[in-house]
């Protein structure tokens, strides 16, 4: 574990459609984010569950 101290606004915990809607918002508010999840990338469950199908919209 770092011992790093990283300075944001806000911590959401997923990288799912939900968590990045949010990020998105909050960056239309000039607001620092700082996004985390387990996955190695983006989509959340919609991307882990069916990694055939493309996401157009999220």
């Amino acid at each position: 574990m770092s011992d790093t101290v990283i300075e944001t606004d806000v911590v959401i915990i997923g990288a799912g459609p939900c968590g990045l809607f949010a990020v998105f918002e909050l960056g239309l508010l000039d607001m620092k984010c700082h996004l985390i999840d387990i996955l190695d990338r983006p989509g959340g469950q919609c991307a882990e569950l069916y990694p055939e199908k493309p996401i157009y919209d999220i």
